[in-house]
């Protein structure tokens, strides 16, 4: 498994996945995202697999890394219909430090607690076990709604991270601070407001 740049010839079909991955919220404008592409503040990957002398994609992940940050946020991340079920999504996350090896991992995940559809309320109570199965643990006092969606806020193992340096300094690059205000309401809550959740 290799992660191959995105080219600009592929920005709209790459956008195209993911509204169809994202439909529920949180999807960024394509001009937004077309517009962190070339300027280098997301680096977008397609995750490609070779068998012979052929190479395909099985999936796509947009990264924002920022310099001088420890952190790096899994923007967007999806493995194709055709080949999900497979272990490539974990593959992938296991992967993708190499690729960033002094950066420690952010991602926001919708919160299964305020889906009110119960397939849609287990996809999502399903993706957080996915990230926990790959190492993710959620910011207990971490609280987010990120475009108008509840969102858990999950990190790679280590020492605390507070939800502002987690997200607000991971979007406001990407989104620039007027937009970043209107779409993100991140906060970190109390210590014992965290305690009574868990």
């Amino acid at each position: 498994m290799l992660l191959r740049t995105v080219q600009t010839i592929e920005y709209k079909s790459l956008y195209a996945h993911m509204k169809r991955d994202f439909k529920t919220g949180g999807l960024a404008p394509y001009f937004a995202v077309k517009r962190n592409l070339e300027t280098g503040v997301y680096d977008g990957f397609y995750i490609t697999e070779h068998i012979g002398e052929f190479e395909r994609d099985i999936g796509y992940a947009i990264v924002t890394a920022p310099e001088g940050s420890r952190l790096a946020l899994l923007n967007y991340f999806a493995i194709l219909p055709e080949y999900r079920c497979r272990g490539y999504g974990g593959r992938f996350l296991a992967l993708l430090p190499g690729r960033y090896p002094n950066k420690r991992f952010v991602l926001e995940t919708e919160d299964p607690r305020f889906v009110k559809d119960a397939a849609h309320r287990n996809d999502a109570a399903r993706r957080v076990k996915f990230y926990e199965r790959a190492g993710y643990i959620i910011l207990p006092t971490a609280k987010a709604k990120i475009f108008g969606v509840n969102m858990l806020i999950m990190a790679t193992g280590g020492e605390p991270i507070s939800a502002n340096e987690a997200i607000n300094g991971l979007y406001e690059p990407a989104l620039g601070k007027v937009l970043r205000l209107s779409a993100i309401d991140v906060e970190d809550l109390k210590t014992e407001a965290a305690d009574e959740m868990a």
